[in-house]
């Protein structure tokens, strides 16, 4: 009951930023035409990959590709759900975020998903539609249990995604500033379009157990393809949950620090 309760909370949310894009028309035209040129380009990436690139770092072309629709996936999931954590501290400045606190909606939820990317939802469709397209005539052999496999952990992936932006949000609770971690952390992220192992020590080590980059992208990906993964797919499990358990024990941690905005 409390899960549907949430869901339709949701859905409100969802609704009003279409509004929103109703009504800023003319930039979010601007978005979505950004949005097309980006992926055409990174279509072309993934054809020169394919076309020039026999091998790299131990990969064929093919699994260098499904590496790069990996990161993709996880990316556009990320931005569809959790764009609140970009204009979180702007929130927590002007005082907004008091007025969550009164609410019996848990202010989690609505720090993390207050602003769905309804752009980003919509992309979603043709993003998808071209990605299957392209991987099904991919010269790999998948088999039904690393697929299996490669579905949970993209879901282990996904954790892993929410545990780092519940982790963004406590620190705009400390600092009310996360503008400089978030681009951090999205010019790391961009690694996962590439084999985490392919990278030196230490920051191979940094981008699996750090910043677990390699945990949300690269492992999955090794399992579908059947290579061995870099770690096994209990520590990444481990990972996944354990960085929920310990970004969600931050958060109240944080929270406890907040006085207010009038403090």
């Amino acid at each position: 009951m409390r899960l549907k309760t949430y869901f339709n909370v949701w859905k409100i949310f969802g609704f009003n930023a279409i509004q929103e894009n109703l009504v800023n028309r003319g930039s979010n035209i601007l978005f979505m035409i950004g949005k097309v040129l980006r992926f055409s380009f990174s279509l072309i990436f993934l054809f020169l990959i394919k076309n020039t690139v026999s091998s790299f770092a131990g990969y064929t072309s093919a699994q260098m590709i499904v590496f790069f629709l990996t990161y993709q996936f996880i990316d556009l999931i990320s931005q569809i759900f959790y764009r609140g954590t970009y204009v979180f501290s702007n929130e927590v400045r002007l005082g907004s975020f008091d007025a969550y606190l009164t609410k019996p909606i848990n202010p989690l939820f609505r720090a993390l998903t207050g602003k769905p990317d309804i752009n980003d939802a919509i992309f979603m469709i043709p993003s998808l539609a071209v990605s299957f397209y392209i991987f099904n005539n991919l010269d790999i052999s998948v088999t039904w249990l690393s697929l299996v496999w490669y579905l949970i952990l993209v879901t282990n992936g996904l954790l892993i995604i929410t545990a780092i932006n519940i982790l963004i949000l406590s620190i705009g609770i400390l600092t009310t500033e996360t503008e400089g971690i978030i681009w951090i952390y999205r010019d790391l992220s961009s690694m996962g379009r590439f084999p985490i192992g392919m990278y030196m020590q230490p920051l191979r080590f940094v981008l699996f157990f750090i910043i677990p980059i390699g945990m949300m992208i690269t492992i999955p990906t090794e399992v579908l393809l059947g290579v061995k993964p870099s770690f096994s797919i209990f520590v990444t499990i481990l990972v996944g949950v354990g960085s929920l358990i310990a970004s969600l024990k931050f958060w109240n941690w944080a929270l406890k620090k907040y006085s207010g905005v009038g403090s």
